[in-house]
């Protein structure tokens, strides 16, 4: 709040931007009326200060500093400076950059501006050693605000917008937002009414985001009386009318006496006068009720302008002499003077000669006080300005000497230190020389034992792996032998339903057999010819079911499910086999002896010794050579 009065206070002066600084003068006087509601909390922080211990005293102080600063400029410095010894006591950078603002403000107040820089600079400093990112803002903007005072203001803009990117830096929006206002004002200041509009559009943007309606919409009267000034009085209205509805909704009767005056100046600029008289009465309706002094000067005055318009003098003349009365009452000297002026022409207008030049005369008055004044105040600012600017020149040859003289030093204990060290050097280098060895012997005494742990330790490793290795291995043979083991087990079980299903074969064949032979002694005993017949076919049809392809195949099917792939392979190497001795090479790898193959194919025992003899020939082997171990090997 202080940056936006202390700005707008010194914008006062140039009378085209009244209106600008009106909306922000309207907030501060509500900061001045708090000092009474706060007496009662300002005695119990007194009385508490002298129970205190020090960290809490100097809270206490900081917050007095607050309650004191630019209403009581003594106490202010009082607890300030208490604060700020504290403060370096205490070593805390936080409070000692607080503390040098609240004295650099009230330097700032009484005129002091070098004095000011030098506690604000000071802060800023603190504030960049120790990263204290809001204080580096507030230092930085207070540094431009007091330059602003000194009319440097190519200064203020510089820390402004360094206060600026460190506050965007942090995501300070509150204060993002001063800042740019800070920074439209000078541009104000400028008459660079393009630069002034884009910093006043952005924080429209701001308000808008954060939801600050009351910032807003004075802000849209900033904006509304630039286009006045510059004449677009249609942008100028369109910003002002967004503004109204806001002021009434929140009850804010002072804005709304300013937005009324800016928007019959409008209407008065586009000569629009209907409608320029009924902004301007309702302006001063709403400061009577309110009895806002301040709206009723300026809401008359502008009443007095419009009928001085409109040709019709005697009702110019009154609102005229009712905003100086009230002007000479509040001492506004600048209405005061304007009013003279404007009842100086209106007196003209209407012949009354004698009026019009005493009016002249106390315009003239004024005016010659109030530039004397203004001439005055700039005479010292710019004194005040030189001043600061030889002493900060001081300053800096001041420090570049230090800088000097501390360089120097540096060099002559530089120089010493390198004499001592070449003193020292030789006296100390054997002593070194005899550590550093005892030191090498100690270290590889010390990398033989722990090169020796380590080879120890790897060993163990080792040999914990290679027994983990061999247990594995064990493991591993013993799954691979039980593996082996049971599927030699299976292998038997498969060959022993073999041999089973092969018997089976046999027995039933043998019973075939029995059952033939029967019925062949009983057809021999036969006396009846059909009966003959009869018993001839039952044996022809025994004979064809002892050799039926039915129990080859199924055999073959089990076979194959034991020995895979016996058949094919066998093949492969003999191809001429035919099936009578696939199967009797199959009845041999199953190890059936002579007879049991005899009965199974149902022939002889010597029929079946010519097979052997016939498949060893075609299998090409010698005398000495195993039948069934040749074919054990499919």
């Amino acid at each position: 709040m202080r940056d936006w009065y202390k700005a707008c206070k010194h914008l006062f002066i140039d009378i085209k931007l009244g209106l600008i600084l009106l909306i922000f003068l309207s907030v501060t006087t509500i900061s001045y009326s708090q000092l009474d509601s706060d007496t009662k909390i300002i005695n119990s922080l007194e009385t508490q200060l002298k129970q205190a211990n020090k960290e809490d005293k100097l809270q206490i102080l900081l917050q007095l500093c607050s309650f004191y600063v630019e209403k009581d400029s003594g106490k202010c410095v009082l607890y300030g400076t208490q604060a700020l010894e504290l403060s370096r006591e205490l070593d805390n950078p936080r409070a000692e950059v607080e503390a040098l603002t609240f004295l650099g403000r009230e330097n700032s107040n009484i005129g002091n501006y070098f004095e000011a820089l030098q506690k604000f600079k000071t802060a800023q400093k603190i504030a960049v050693d120790k990263q204290l990112g809001d204080n580096i803002i507030s230092t930085l903007n207070e540094i431009g605000i007091t330059y602003f005072h000194l009319g440097m203001y190519n200064n203020a803009l510089e820390y402004y917008f360094e206060s600026l990117n460190k506050a965007k830096e942090l995501n300070r929006i509150d204060r993002v937002a001063q800042l740019q206002n800070n920074i439209a004002i000078i541009y104000s200041i400028y008459e660079d009414y393009d630069n002034a509009l884009k910093w006043f559009t952005s924080l429209i943007d701001i308000y808008t985001k954060e939801n600050k309606e009351m910032l807003k919409a004075k802000t849209l009267v900033n904006i509304s009386n630039i286009y006045t000034l510059i004449g677009d009085y249609d942008k100028s209205m369109e910003s002002i009318e967004k503004a109204i509805p806001v002021f009434t909704k929140l009850g804010e009767s002072q804005m709304l006496t300013t937005a009324f005056n800016s928007l019959g100046d409008i209407f008065l600029g586009k000569k629009n006068l209907i409608k320029a008289y009924l902004n301007y009465n309702k302006s001063l309706e709403i400061s009577e009720t309110i009895k806002y002094a301040r709206g009723i000067i300026v809401a008359s005055h502008n009443l007095g302008r419009y009928y001085l318009e409109a040709k019709d003098y005697n009702k110019a003349i009154l609102f005229f002499e009712k905003s100086l009365a009230l002007s000479i009452q509040n001492k506004d000297r600048e209405h005061i003077k304007e009013n003279y002026r404007e009842l100086a022409n209106a007196y003209a207008n209407i012949g009354n000669y004698e009026k019009a030049l005493e009016s002249k005369n106390h315009f003239i008055i004024y005016n010659n006080q109030i530039y004397n004044d203004k001439t005055e105040k700039q005479i010292n600012e710019l004194k005040i300005k030189y001043e600061t600017e030889k002493k900060e020149e001081e300053i800096k040859n001041l420090e570049l000497n230090v800088k000097r003289q501390r360089r120097n030093l540096i060099i002559l204990l530089i120089g010493l230190l390198i004499i001592s060290f070449l003193v020292f050097r030789n006296l100390n280098l054997r002593r070194k020389n005899l550590q550093r060895e005892n030191l090498l012997l100690a270290q590889e005494k010390e990398i033989d034992k722990l090169a020796l742990e380590k080879i120890n330790t790897e060993k163990k490793k080792q040999d914990l792996e290679n027994l983990r290795l061999q247990e594995e291995i064990q493991a591993k043979e013993e799954i691979n032998k039980l593996r082996k083991q049971k599927y030699k087990t299976e292998i038997k079980l498969k060959e022993r339903e073999l041999t089973t299903n092969a018997l089976h074969i046999v027995n039933k064949n043998e019973t075939l057999q029995t059952v033939k032979e029967s019925i062949s002694t009983a057809m021999e005993s036969a006396k009846s010819a059909e009966v003959k017949k009869a018993l001839k076919s039952l044996v022809k049809s025994i004979d064809s079911n002892i050799n039926l392809d039915k129990d080859w195949e199924n055999f073959k099917i089990h076979f194959e499910g034991v020995h895979q792939g016996f058949f094919k392979e066998l093949l492969a190497q003999h191809p001429d086999l035919n099936t009578n001795e696939l199967r009797f090479s199959a009845y041999l790898r199953l190890n059936l002896d002579t007879k049991e193959v005899a009965r199974v194919l149902n022939i002889s025992v010597n029929a079946v010794e010519k097979r052997r003899y016939r498949l060893r020939k075609k299998f090409k082997l010698s005398p000495k050579d195993s039948l069934y171990e040749y074919l054990s090997n499919y």
